[in-house]
């Protein structure tokens, strides 16, 4: 088990999300990066994510001062209730529980790449 969001949990994501199938199919030819965020907590750190036509091929600390396509950011329990399955994660993000910043139109494109991402996500096993 991994600390929830923390840099190994988003290592353990990359790795399922790169060998799903469904979710390579759902993200081709998006190319873009991403900032994960937990606006609550000082001790996880924000996470860059990198996105390369049907796969993840970074995950790092944000470094300071560094910007991104998109960022997803909310508070660490809202970021656990999209995680258990008690919100979905699209409705998080439509009630402004989780903070979307970007493009709309290009993260609508994508969006089934998305919540494929938030499922894959819910396949690691976390320690909250």
């Amino acid at each position: 088990m991994v600390n929830f969001l923390g840099l190994d949990y988003w290592t353990k994501v990359e790795g399922i999300a790169n060998g799903d199938e469904e979710f390579k199919i759902k993200s081709r030819a998006f190319v873009a990066s991403f900032t994960f965020n937990v606006t609550d907590s000082s001790v996880l750190p924000a996470i860059y994510m990198k996105f390369d036509d049907g796969k993840v091929t970074e995950v790092r600390e944000l470094a300071e001062g560094e910007r991104t396509d998109f960022t997803l950011e909310g508070p660490y329990d809202i970021w656990i209730q999209v995680n258990k399955g008690e919100i979905e994660g699209a409705n998080a993000i439509m009630t402004r529980q989780l903070q979307f910043k970007g493009n709309m139109s290009e993260i609508i494109r994508y969006s089934k790449a998305f919540l494929r991402l938030f499922q894959v996500m819910q396949q690691v096993p976390v320690e909250y």
